[in-house]
């Protein structure tokens, strides 16, 4: 089996953690791994290859989070732009063997329950041998407006709902008969690209071109006037809404697309890790209800309530509870070409690529000439033509211009390395 990782969004409304060139899958939005890295290490536990599409500004910062996990090359798409997720299946399904059983998971989804999660794996392989697309769907937990729900008549799609407004997701709720459409999925590719050919020949046929003139490799490469040429075209709307080999497995996984800070913060275990969210040491007083993620300075509360704090090296965000979808309103504002959009840096640098490190974990690297990088967070150990290195924050690493070499987190908090011109 193959999990297609399917690594688009830049995660807006996490802003200021969520930035155009790290965004949430590759960001450290929770405590320990990334979401991308949670993603990864979940599914080959599975016994599942990993087959990646992904944009080909962010393919670095996924080569250095599979790193982390032992994976130093990995199946891709590499899109020059973004069409949406019916062509990202579309094209790696097409550079796998037909009969291959996928699993199409987003990067940027958390998933607390892994027992039922590999039960309900298990379930849609088992569907999926049938001839059928399958897809995921979430017991729902409340009315909620932001996702997509299945109609179900036990595991068979009666129909997909669009988002709902609040009284439509309370009647589905109460019907007890609907789910949301978590966007995972399992089929064998080949069936997919039967269903795909069937109700979207054009995005069937500009896919099957585009791979037919990219070069053969682990990696698809694919031409942007290919890539561009291919319909913007989401696989709901494509595939999904319209086939008649559709199943579902109802599931309660502990699932969240991680939407939002009021999201994150229900993702959290406890009320004292909610406090916390990754921050040093949190100091409340007559306070409760709130998230706080400052991961670098003290903070401390007095007499509020239902508060979001996030504060980064070069922004703060101070949210009420319940107004956090007004994120993407700031995100729109910065729009006009505020350096806080793109990347969180160091205060007083102008980085352009960041790399994070966790705990114990290394990353073999080639640097190449005019690269300058620097150690932002944490404490790491260059190893270079076997000479090894260690610099702390604030310290340049060597220079090993063309030389392999390895830059190991030897520290006890996630490593943090940005480069500079």
């Amino acid at each position: 089996m193959t999990n297609v990782i399917l690594c688009g969004g830049v995660g807006s409304r996490l802003w200021p953690l969520s930035r155009t060139h790290m965004p949430k899958q590759f960001a450290r939005i929770l405590p320990g791994e990334t979401l991308f890295e949670r993603t990864v290490r979940r599914n080959r536990v599975l016994g599942c290859g990993i087959f990646v599409a992904i944009n080909e500004a962010q393919y670095p910062l996924a080569a250095a989070q599979l790193a982390t996990q032992g994976i130093e090359s990995v199946d891709a798409v590499i899109e020059p732009v973004g069409r949406n997720t019916a062509p990202a299946i579309a094209l790696a399904c097409l550079a796998l063997d037909p009969g291959e059983t996928v699993l199409v998971t987003p990067s940027d989804h958390v998933i607390l329950d892994e027992d039922a999660y590999r039960v309900a794996v298990a379930r849609a392989v088992e569907l999926a041998e049938t001839g059928v697309l399958v897809v995921f769907g979430i017991e729902p937990r409340y009315p909620e407006t932001g996702f997509g729900y299945i109609e179900l008549d036990g595991e068979r799609v009666a129909s997909f709902k669009e988002k709902p407004d609040l009284a439509t997701a309370k009647r589905y709720c109460e019907e007890g008969n609907y789910a949301w459409n978590a966007g995972m999925f399992c089929f064998k590719a080949g069936v997919f690209l039967d269903e795909l050919r069937l109700h979207a020949p054009d995005v069937h046929a500009a896919a099957t071109a585009a791979h037919g003139r990219a070069p053969v490799g682990m990696q698809l490469r694919v031409a942007r006037a290919d890539m561009e040429a291919i319909p913007s075209i989401s696989v709901d709307y494509a595939v999904m809404e319209k086939s008649k080999r559709m199943a579902c497995v109802p599931c309660d996984i502990g699932w969240s697309d991680v939407g939002g800070f009021d999201v994150l913060y229900d993702a959290l275990p406890g009320a004292d890790d909610k406090a916390r969210g990754g921050s040093p040491e949190v100091l409340e007083i007559g306070s409760r209800g709130n998230l706080v993620i400052e991961r670098d300075r003290f903070v401390a509360l007095i007499d509020v309530e239902d508060l979001v704090v996030v504060g980064t090296a070069d922004a703060l965000l101070i949210s009420k509870r319940g107004s956090t979808q007004k994120v993407k309103d700031v995100v729109d504002r910065l729009k006009a070409g505020r350096p806080e959009l793109t990347e969180e840096a160091a205060p007083g640098s102008d980085a352009s690529t960041r790399l994070d490190i966790a705990p114990g974990r290394r990353l073999s690297v080639i640097t190449q000439a005019k690269e300058r990088w620097f150690v932002i967070r944490g404490e790491a150990e260059i190893n270079a033509g076997g000479i090894a290195t260690r610099c702390g924050t604030g310290m340049e690493l060597p220079d090993s211009t063309g030389t392999p070499c390895t830059i190991a987190n030897v520290g006890n908090v996630v490593l943090s390395i940005v480069e500079r011109a």
